[in-house]
Order: structure tokens, then sequence, then C-alpha cells
């Protein structure tokens, strides 16, 4: 026999029920059956009570169902005016319960107290009371949709959703900010987790829907074909040799890509990301050649001076022709280039995961002529001022703050912005945000 241990939360199974009707259509009484299952006398009682199967009265169709305790005993006369000298009890055209004043309704013991059902009883066939039985299927699917019930709509009160939403609402709607970003900011004050709050804008709570969400749009299928090579990497800067690196000098790797606009755009914008803080810098060049991305690197130098080779000892790029040229990036040997294999941008996967979050604030088809140093340094400071949950709910600003030198930071004019105020639409590079 099973050993009864407390504290086994364990929801009863099919079987568990299907033991449970077995056991009591042989007649045993409920402490038998929870010693069987190894559960507590009470788990089962509350199974029985809550999943037995009404089954109602016994139909009679030929004399009225006498359910008084007093029926047998009973003496009265004239409750209705069909007979006078007649006794009531006996009456099969009225049914005199309903109006009489002394009806005391019978009750079955075997119902009223454990095991609280029918099954093996001996007078089930005859018996003129109230039933109940217990059926394993029905009792599983009571029990199942008493389950889906209790975890339905929204598990908190109206006025902390409402304030959840009034919060996160104009951040999502008005300033592009993901749900991550949201309840990284503000979890000790929303009232649910943030996979929960997910699911109540997926069903379309409070307002917002998923069309506000960046994230939930589709992107169009790439092309399969791959682009044939066409620069020759040097020797030992494949990405085979920068995978054979110890891991923490991987970690140290800066990955550079550029941002294009429209086909007729002069300017470009150049973006490099720190993969240790996940920290994006994002500058403006005149044009997309060699020599542009070379003044990059010169002016990172003359900034960081002696500490540039220890910020950026490794680059990582792909094949583009702006980069192909190592030695005016690796000038001095102040850095190393290695290069990703032909139409493998994933191995660069966390600088395209960030142009992600740039395109909320310069999409797809819009010219970037127009932006200047200062528009790098707003796109930078948003950018990197968002939580991320791959950081633990850090942003890249918290982070770097502690790696990266003080000066890049100052020097670039980037500022650490509050998660409430980060913007992540087009606005902030059109005049319509107050704070620049």
């Amino acid at each position: 026999m099973p050993e009864i241990t407390g504290g086994c939360y364990r929801h009863l199974t099919y079987d568990d029920r299907c033991e449970i009707q077995r056991m009591l259509g042989a007649g045993e009484s409920v402490s038998p059956v929870a010693r069987s299952l190894g559960r507590n006398v009470s788990s089962i009682t509350r199974e029985i009570v809550r999943n037995r199967r009404d089954d109602g009265y016994r139909s009679t169709p030929t004399a009225m169902v006498r359910l008084c305790t007093h029926v047998r005993t009973c003496g009265l006369k004239g409750i209705c005016p069909r007979c006078s000298t007649r006794r009531c009890a006996s009456c099969s055209r009225v049914r005199c319960t309903n109006i009489c004043p002394c009806f005391t309704p019978e009750v079955c013991e075997r119902t009223a107290a454990a095991p609280f059902v029918c099954d093996g009883c001996a007078s089930i066939n005859g018996c003129r009371l109230h039933r109940y039985r217990y059926d394993a299927k029905l009792a599983e699917h009571k029990a199942d949709a008493r389950l889906r019930e209790s975890r339905a709509g929204i598990d908190t009160t109206s006025e902390a959703f409402e304030a959840m939403i009034s919060t996160a609402k104009p951040l999502i709607c008005e300033q592009g900010q993901s749900i991550a970003h949201v309840w990284a900011a503000h979890k000790d004050e929303f009232p649910c987790s943030g996979r929960t709050f997910y699911r109540y804008v997926d069903a379309g709570f409070g307002g917002l829907k998923n069309l506000d969400l960046v994230a939930k749009c589709r992107y169009r299928p790439r092309k399969g074909k791959r682009p044939h090579e066409r620069f020759f990497v040097p020797e030992g800067r494949t990405y085979a040799d920068f995978m054979s690196l110890p891991e923490d000098e991987r970690l140290s790797v800066i990955e550079i890509d550029c941002v294009e606009g429209v086909r007729t755009d002069t300017k470009v914008l150049l973006t490099m990301l720190h993969k240790r803080t996940s920290f994006l810098l994002v500058f403006v060049l005149d044009e997309h050649t060699q020599t542009c991305v070379e003044e990059v690197f010169d002016g990172l130098e003359s900034l960081l001076e002696d500490r540039f080779a220890s910020t950026f000892p490794l680059v990582l790029t792909d094949r583009g022709h702006e980069f192909q040229n190592p030695a005016r990036i690796e000038r001095g040997g102040r850095t190393r280039v290695y290069y990703c294999d032909p139409g493998r941008a994933d191995q660069k996967g966390s600088i395209e995961n960030c142009h992600s979050v740039c395109r909320r604030i310069v999409p797809k088809g819009t010219s970037v002529d127009h932006l200047t140093r200062r528009d790098a340094a707003i796109i930078a400071s948003h950018v990197n001022s968002m939580p991320r949950p791959s950081l633990g709910g850090a942003s890249p600003f918290d982070l770097a703050r502690h790696v990266l030198p003080a000066k890049l930071l100052e020097g670039l004019g980037l500022e650490h912005l509050t998660p409430d105020s980060v913007v992540l639409r087009p606005s902030i590079l059109t005049g319509k945000d107050l704070r620049y």
C-alpha cells in the first residue's frame, strides 16, 4: 500500500479516477480509496463531491414522487381544494409537497455524508430519493474544465490592470518600445510576469494589439541563392580562424556593418557592436568607401589613444567592399580584422539583431543623407538605453559604463536615458521629440 506523504500537490489522473469509480462501485468507503491512491481522505472527499454526476430523482410516470420525511406518518387533509377527506400524502394527482407548510425533504444518508454517491448501494434501483453517481470520464472532463476556467481571463484587480495598461500603452504604441523593454523597466509595478503580459496583448486586452508589436511583423522571405565570392580573404582572417581563438577573446570582438538608406543616397550608417556588452556605436559616413571607414577608426584611435587596442582588439565584419582592405583598418597593428563566410550574416548575428531595432528609427526605404553626427548619437543613445532580456533586464549602457572608457561615450555625445524616455520611432529624428 502506498505511503501517504504530506505536501504532495499532484492532480488526480484519469487512472486514479477510474480506481475511485471501481472501489466505490464495490462498496468501499472513502478511507480505503484514499489509502489505495496514497492520498489524504479530504482530497478524495473533495474529488467525489466536486465531480459527482447528478442523476436527479427516479422517473415515476404512474405516480407522483413523494419526497417528504413525514410521508408515511402525515395525517394532513384538505391542503388543496381537490378533496377534503383524503389524506394528502396518498394523493397521486397533486404533488402536495410543493404547497404543504410542513414539508421536510428526505435526504439520503449515503449522499449527504461519505461516500456522497449511490455507487455500491444495494437499494439503488428502487430508491426514490435524489441520486448521485461517480463516473470517471465525466469527473475528468469537469476537473479539466475547472482547471481551464481558473486560468482564463485576467488574474488581477481591475485597478491594477488599468494602471498597467495606462503605463504600457503609450510606451508601446507611441514610443515603439518592446514588451520586454516595458516590462523590464516596470516589472515591480506590473501585477504579472512578462510572458503573461505578452498573452494579454495577444488577446487584445486593454486596447493593445499585435500590430503594435514590431517583432510580431513577419519579414519577407529571403532569396535562397548565395552570392558569389568576390573577395579573397587574406590568410588567417577567415571565420574559421576567428572561431579557433579562445572564447574570452571572441567575446571582446567588435562586429561592424553598414546600414544603407535608398539607392540614391551618398551617405550610409556605419555600426559597431561591442559584443560583450551589446553596446552599439553609430557613425555617419559621407561616402560608402574604404576611406571613410578608415577615417572612423582613425578618429576613435585619436579619441582613446592608448586604450584603443584594448577596446577594439578584434573586428568581425562581412565582405562588403568598404571593408575589403584590412590593412587600412589595422593600420599600425591597432586591431585585427576577421571576415564572415559569404552569405552568412548569422555569423555576426548580434549586430544584425541590433539593426532590427535601428530600423524602427530609420525604416527601410528611408533616406539617410539628411542625418548628421548628432542624429547618430541620438539613435545610439536610445538603442543602448533599452533594457534587454539577454542582459538580465539591464541595458547596454548599464554594462558599458563598467567596461568601455568614459571618454568614448562622452566623446561621441552618447547619453544614458531612463527606460520610459526611450523612443524607437522616426519622430526622434524629425524634431517631434522634445527631449532633443
